[in-house]
């Protein structure tokens, strides 16, 4: 009989947790991310940062037969007309004058179309 009692316990309690209730406290459920604070009335709500503004494109504007357009910021420095292959060189400014708004602003026996000096077709 004392066999048979020290197994009810085992099965019962011990070793085979069946019927059994421990006096046991699930662990404190632990959030995923961690808490931000909240704003209150004494903190502004964030808010969205500002979008960033492009500088404006360069206006480029025909000029008259002989005179050369004004070079974008980005045209290559250039001293004289061999220095921007099919372009002209602004010399007033010290550089070629791309994009192209006219014809005058290209080398002989190039003309321009849309911005870039071309080869001028027979």
């Amino acid at each position: 009989m004392r066999t048979m009692i020290g197994a009810a316990v085992l099965i019962g309690c011990g070793i085979l947790p069946f019927g059994c209730k421990k006096d046991e406290q699930p662990p404190p459920q632990q959030p995923i991310y961690p808490a931000y604070p909240q704003p209150t009335a004494t903190q502004p709500a964030p808010t969205a940062a500002p979008a960033p503004t492009l500088a404006p494109a360069p206006t480029v504007t025909p000029t008259a037969a002989g005179t050369l357009s004004t070079p974008s910021p980005m045209a290559l420095p250039c001293s004289a007309d061999a220095n921007c292959l099919t372009h002209r060189c602004n010399t007033q400014v010290g550089k070629c004058a791309w994009p192209c708004q006219t014809d005058t602003d290209c080398n002989p026996g190039n003309r321009c179309m849309g911005g870039a000096c071309i080869p001028a077709t027979q």
